[in-house]
């Protein structure tokens, strides 16, 4: 069985990129445990991926949110009531998690969030103990997945995504021994254990920051397209030997990689496009295909203007209502939604009343174009890009930006492998 339709047709409209690494999901029951970094994103970005349908625990809060409900119906979730939420009892979570047991006994799947809650830390939130009672409590046996989750720039409308599924956590000696204090602590502190390594989490917030900031000017594509897998494994083979370093050499690669990313922003450039020499051939190559997306992002931009003022609305009233880094895109992603369809409405009755109702249908018909045609404007963006990194091949900051890179590779020779 597939993963949600519902998942996959709004992931593909906010996402640009959805992949997925690591072994496939075991058949029969399982039981998918993942970080909590963006929100709803989270669950809309893992139901898109994962390759058949599961049940997603959820916060009993979030039925009180109207426009919620159809979301949550579509992607099967189940409520949980939680102790900080007010109003748990030890019926309300047993009746929670008896809902799980009849999933699992079905050979169906469940996803959650042992972590309770999304947040921007650096490092994994204290981990709940309700994953590690409902393995335990299971009546059927079942697979305990870890899954992580990555995003190239959370906040932002079409960036990337990466769900990573790990091995499936041993647990058989602890089933054998029941549902006992120890056992639940021992369980979580295993979840823990295979949770972190396929995420960007860390307990160094420092040296996590400092590292992913060194993989993404390492980083050999726009960011919007950068291998997402790649980064985590670059990142984590980073951050040990970063915590490795004295306070001294810390500090003084800390100053190079945030001079590097200043020189880079001021002028404008990405990080793949220093010392590119931008071979002949290469140049004739893109071309043509370049001059043809252009041309169609120029015909297309009066739609996309036309749209424009709900895009920035969404944006601003999603500032307004958060400064939390993982609910940006929730709300941004929620606005949207609404205001779309209500702009899209709009046009077209000014239409009617303006040029007759036989052009009525031309906002929905240019709403439908321009998501469409969302991925040659992002390719004919990159292809402006492109023309400027050229235009600026012979800046005089790029032999600087280049040794900061042979520095780098010097420094950690096994990043240029």
């Amino acid at each position: 069985m597939g993963g949600s339709g519902t998942a996959r047709f709004l992931g593909r409209i906010w996402f640009r990129a959805l992949r997925q690494e690591g072994p496939a999901l075991p058949p029969g029951a399982c039981l998918i445990l993942l970080n909590h970094p963006n929100g709803l994103l989270d669950p809309l970005a893992s139901a898109a991926l994962l390759d058949r349908k599961v049940g997603w625990l959820a916060k009993a809060t979030l039925w009180k949110i109207l426009p919620l409900r159809p979301f949550l119906a579509a992607f099967g979730a189940i409520p949980v009531t939680r102790p900080k939420d007010g109003g748990a009892t030890r019926e309300s979570i047993l009746g929670s998690f008896h809902k799980v047991h009849e999933v699992l006994a079905r050979g169906g799947s469940v996803a959650m969030f042992p972590e309770g809650v999304s947040h921007t830390e650096a490092d994994l939130a204290p981990l709940k103990t309700g994953a590690a009672r409902i393995a335990l409590s299971s009546p059927v046996a079942l697979s305990l997945v870890p899954a992580g989750l990555v995003y190239g720039d959370r906040g932002t409308f079409r960036h990337s995504a990466l769900l990573r599924l790990g091995a499936p956590i041993p647990f058989e000696d602890l089933a054998k021994q029941g549902t006992t204090h120890e056992t639940v602590e021992e369980l979580t502190a295993r979840i823990r254990v295979a949770l972190r390594p396929l995420t960007l989490h860390e307990a160094d917030a420092r040296c996590l920051a400092l590292a992913q900031e060194v993989g993404w000017l390492l980083a050999e594509a726009p960011g919007t397209r950068v291998d997402l897998e790649a980064l985590r494994l670059r990142v984590r083979a980073l951050v040990p030997q970063l915590a490795a370093l004295s306070a001294k050499a810390f500090a003084d690669l800390e100053a190079r990689v945030h001079g590097a990313q200043a020189c880079l922003r001021a002028r404008g450039l990405r990080p793949d496009q220093v010392g590119h020499p931008y071979p002949a051939a290469e140049v004739r190559r893109w071309l043509p295909g370049a001059i043809l997306r252009l041309a169609s992002a120029a015909l297309l931009l009066p739609a996309g203007l036309l749209f424009w003022p709900p895009y920035r609305l969404a944006g601003w009233l999603a500032g307004r209502f958060t400064d939390e880094g993982d609910q940006v895109a929730t709300l941004k992603l929620l606005g949207g939604a609404l205001l779309f369809p209500l702009w899209s409405v709009l046009l077209t009755v000014a239409a009617g009343f303006a040029w007759g109702w036989r052009l009525a249908l031309l906002p929905p018909v240019a709403l439908l174009g321009v998501g469409l045609g969302l991925p040659i404007l992002e390719r004919a963006s990159e292809d402006l890009q492109a023309i400027r990194g050229f235009l600026r091949r012979r800046d005089p900051a790029v032999p600087d930006l280049l040794e900061a890179r042979r520095q780098l590779l010097e420094a950690f020779p096994e990043l240029g492998a």
